[in-house]
């Protein structure tokens, strides 16, 4: 009989970069979430939202699906992802809050689309369409913040 085995990993993107960390493997549902909470504490990992850390199940000695390879990104790119967060935050008047998944993943589509587009009228107008329900702004404003971003 195999006993399942939990894999404690901490993933992101950001700018088109795929970040996956492999944290440690458990042999219950449970280490792998006490393990989860020890890392949240650490530098670099209190950075991002808890939402970052998976636990997946795994039986010994059967294939898995994890083919995607590993990525890293030069810490710039985490610095430039500060960036654009903060400058969301204060286009939107909300928090800059990456616990937050809506924002958090409002805030990874913005970087995707600002790594394949230079097009401040492009970039404008799928900042608007991703954020039109309550927030009030202009096209002229979201054509400045769309301008700004692409400068940073």
């Amino acid at each position: 009989m195999n006993q399942n085995l939990y894999l404690l990993y901490h993933a992101y993107e950001i700018n088109g970069y795929e970040e996956i960390k492999i944290l440690g493997i458990y042999t219950s549902q449970e280490n792998a979430e006490q393990a989860k909470q020890h890392y949240l504490k650490l530098e670099g990992f209190r950075e991002f939202p808890s939402h970052c850390f998976w636990i997946q199940r795994y039986t010994p000695d059967e294939d898995d699906a994890w083919t995607d390879g590993f990525f890293s990104e030069p810490e710039s790119v985490l610095a430039e992802f500060r960036k654009l967060s903060a400058e969301l935050s204060a286009f939107l008047e909300i928090p800059d809050d990456w616990e937050n998944r809506e924002y958090f993943e409002l805030l990874q589509e913005i970087s995707r689309k600002l790594s394949v587009s230079d097009d401040v009228a492009d970039i404008a107008e799928y900042i608007e369409r991703f954020t039109a329900d309550g927030i009030q702004k202009s096209k002229p404003e979201y054509l400045r913040f769309a301008h700004k971003i692409l400068n940073l």
